[in-house]
């Protein structure tokens, strides 16, 4: 009788441990099926983009103008469309440091022939402290009593030390001048004394922009004593908080990184020299673009100029050259987080599942703050760096587990942000990085499988030059090590994974190392999302 209950459980474990086995190897296998590949990037929109580059419809009229308040002088330069709309919204534009208030003038009429009203206003700007907010609302009061034609839409446009000042101060000003911040824009802010900065952008802000270049010779992104580089991707992590999701208060996100381009042409000094001689004039204006477009979505509410920013659509007459090349993030207010690893865990995600990699293929999965991680990224965030090789048998992959089914029905969007690892062997030098995506329902269905490359891009990481302006004293580290590993947001019609998944039951993510071509790799990730 014993010697019959010991084989009945022997028969048993042998059972359970072939059946365990061919689980994991069922699992593990699934991801190398045989299927087509969406290759599809027309599910996302196929309407037409507005033009954002070429001339707008309207004229304009200039206005160089002075008032004076408690015996000061307050200066700037005013454009207004002319023959357009009786009512516009409005743009507030800050100078950088070394520049001049009446060095804005291409920027104002481009806006101004959309039909947007903007005053280039002059200020110190070497302060930081909040004279900077009364100068700005004394030029919004005045502007407002003078030309009653405005509406209570605005925006804050910076430049430089301009470009802290309108993220420190955007929800003073709301205070200060009772009009409606919609749109804050800051190119390649400075982040001297991080204008004591208050980063939160609340109430009813909608948008941020910032927009940097990769060879900027001034705001570079020098390295702080903890080893953060200081530079406009600072500005774009810490604006709003990592942990908050679902909420009103906070704006959605968007970043342009470009390839090229200095200082300079973010002016009109774009127009002289040394800026024309790498094309800093079409520079100019795919910057100044991409701020109508930012203008037109949140202070007009025109949904299609977000082909520019969500979808990354580019305008067809953009130029083609390596100045006007560029790499863009996106977060929306309203999301659902899988994963943003600000909990500091390569094991539990943000909602309390497991990430869990495949048995063999993955060498590295690791989690910690992003420029600890990896030296050259020029991000503020918690992130996870991932490394693979190729595998005998299967394929390599990490899934990120929802602790139990959830409910995605009612979003559009799988969306990811993603680097590469600089000079790391398993990565091809100048050769842009890929893997897959695929679903997993409650019920064990899989997803077909879906390339970031179909919907985006993890370029090799932009190197700075070392190209430095006579008077700058060269850094520890060098100028010409502070290459930056940039993340790019890819997002993904969840229709792209194919309609036998029930997305109303999802359990699982997987991302799978197995492109054709990228068999190998090392990168880094954050924020994987989903959106409306």
């Amino acid at each position: 009788m014993k010697y019959n209950i010991k084989l009945n459980l022997a028969g048993v474990l042998t059972v359970l441990t072939i059946f365990f086995f061919y689980s994991c190897n069922y699992e593990e296998g699934m991801v190398l099926e045989n299927e087509t590949l969406v290759e599809n990037k027309g599910l996302v929109f196929d309407a037409p983009l507005p033009p954002i580059i070429s001339d707008g419809p309207y004229n304009y009229k200039a206005k160089e103008y002075s008032f004076i308040q408690n015996q000061e002088e307050h200066k700037g330069k005013y454009y207004m469309p002319a023959g357009g709309p009786s009512n516009y919204p409005f743009a507030l534009i800050m100078h950088g440091d070394g520049f001049k208030h009446n060095e804005y003038d291409v920027l104002q009429r481009h806006l101004a022939k959309y039909g947007i009203a903007s005053a280039s206003i002059q200020w110190e700007s070497h302060k930081h402290d909040l004279s900077v907010n009364t100068e700005m609302t004394k030029h919004i009061n005045w502007l407002y009593n003078t030309y009653p034609n405005l509406t209570n839409s605005i925006a804050l446009i910076g430049h430089s030390m301009g470009g802290g000042a309108v993220v420190r101060f955007a929800d003073d000003l709301e205070t200060t001048t009772g009009k409606n911040v919609k749109s804050v824009i800051a190119l390649a802010p400075s982040v001297q004394n991080d204008m004591f900065v208050k980063h939160n952008l609340i109430n009813t802000i909608k948008g941020l922009l910032v927009i940097y270049s990769g060879n900027d010779d001034d705001v570079y992104g020098g390295k702080n004593t903890a080893g953060r580089e200081e530079s406009g991707f600072k500005f774009y992590d810490e604006c709003s908080t990592e942990t908050q999701t679902f909420s009103n208060i906070f704006p959605t996100k968007d970043m342009i990184f470009f390839k090229d381009g200095r200082h300079r042409v973010y002016s009109d000094k774009s127009q002289s020299f040394p800026s024309y001689i790498y094309s800093g004039v079409n520079q100019n204006k795919v910057i100044n673009a991409y701020i109508l477009a930012h203008l037109k979505l949140y202070l007009e509410n025109r949904p299609q100029y977000d082909q520019f920013f969500k979808y990354q659509r580019k305008p067809s007459n953009m130029p083609l050259n390596d100045v006007s090349e560029f790499y863009q993030q996106h977060t929306d207010a309203k999301k659902i987080v899988l994963a943003n690893f600000e909990n500091n865990s390569a094991t539990i995600n943000y909602k309390g599942g497991a990430i869990v990699k495949s048995s063999s293929g993955i060498i590295t999965m690791k989690v910690g703050n992003s420029w600890e991680i990896h030296p050259n990224s020029p991000h503020h965030t918690k992130a996870m760096r991932i490394t693979w090789t190729k595998r005998k048998v299967g394929s390599s992959f990490v899934k990120f587990k929802y602790p139990s089914s959830y409910n995605l029905s009612s979003y559009s969007f799988l969306s990811i942000r993603a680097s590469q690892i600089y000079k790391n062997i398993y990565n091809t030098t100048d050769k842009e990085q890929d893997f897959y995506i695929r679903l997993k329902d409650k019920q064990g269905i899989y997803s077909k499988k879906v390339k970031i490359s179909d919907f985006g891009v993890i370029p090799y990481p932009i190197k700075h030059s070392g190209h430095i302006k006579p008077g700058i004293i060269e850094q520890t580290p060098p100028i010409s090590k502070l290459t930056k590993s940039a993340m790019t947001s890819t997002l993904i019609p969840l229709n792209a994974f194919g309609n036998n998944i029930n997305l109303s039951n999802i359990k699982e993510v997987f991302l799978v190392f197995d492109v054709p071509g990228h068999e190998t790799g090392a990168i880094m990730i954050d924020n994987l999302e989903f959106y409306k």
